[in-house]
């Protein structure tokens, strides 16, 4: 086995696709369809000695032992808490986190708003084009999503509470409502990409919720899934082969830097 010699572990079909992309440009890869740690997955690290292990885009359960994997052995993570990497960082291995990448950040924002779209049309029948928008959050995931909303005809107001979100948003053109702890919405559809309960609000047939980002989502309390629709992990869900070959190119360039 080689120091190219790669191994990518989780359920998420992006990672098998990577793997099989990897194995097209000349590395030796193997994919494990496993969340979680155990004995069976320990026994396959010992037998291929992996030099690069790329972990699910979710958090493995349970701990992965640091001395089965060899000195120098590189480690790429989706989303990690500090204490699950604590014994491996401890070992000296090296850790490098996709998810912080940011040309991969970038791309996974625009596949998940084209996910979005996709999703929208499926669960609604109904077009963009004319119909009004309103989306929690001007980051990357919020700007592309704002983006492919107006490119398609929606009017787009985007709510935020930092001053320079809102300026960057009127700039491109939207409309901007800022968000303070009394905001209130009526009616509409109302995109979420904020990372934090920030949102009370009752259930009404005249409004819809769709939340882009991840746990815990923007609802203080409960909403049936009547006006409340959680959309996670859209790349990988609605684009696999584009999300797998965004995640291959963000690992390429972490190789070879």
């Amino acid at each position: 086995m080689t120091e190219a010699n790669w191994l990518f572990i989780g359920t998420d079909s992006r990672l098998g696709a990577c793997s099989e992309i990897m194995s097209k440009n000349g590395f030796t890869s193997h994919h494990i369809g496993t969340d979680q740690y155990s004995k069976q997955l320990g026994d396959l690290i010992t037998e291929l000695t992996p030099g690069h292990i790329v972990f699910p885009i979710l958090q493995m359960k349970g701990a992965l032992p640091p001395e089965l994997l060899k000195e120098g052995t590189a480690l790429y993570t989706g989303i990690a808490s500090e204490e699950w990497l604590k014994p491996l960082k401890d070992s000296g291995l090296k850790i490098h986190s996709y998810l912080k990448e940011e040309q991969y950040i970038w791309q996974n924002a625009k596949l998940t708003a084209e996910g979005f779209i996709h999703e929208y049309y499926n669960r609604t029948g109904r077009i963009i084009s004319g119909n009004r928008f309103c989306v929690a959050g001007f980051g990357r995931v919020g700007k592309a999503t704002a983006h492919a909303l107006a490119s398609l005809g929606g009017h787009v107001t985007v709510l935020a509470r930092s001053d320079d979100q809102l300026a960057e948003a009127s700039y491109h053109g939207y409309k901007i409502e800022r968000l303070t702890d009394e905001w209130d919405m009526k009616e509409g559809i109302l995109i979420n990409t904020i990372p934090a309960q920030w949102l009370a609000i009752s259930e009404n047939p005249d409004l819809h919720i769709y939340d882009l980002a991840s746990a815990p989502g923007c609802l203080k309390g409960q909403l049936s899934p009547e006006y409340y629709t959680v959309l996670l992990g859209l790349p990988g869900k609605v684009f696999p082969v584009d999300a797998a070959a965004a995640l291959a190119d963000s690992l390429g360039r972490i190789y070879r830097g």
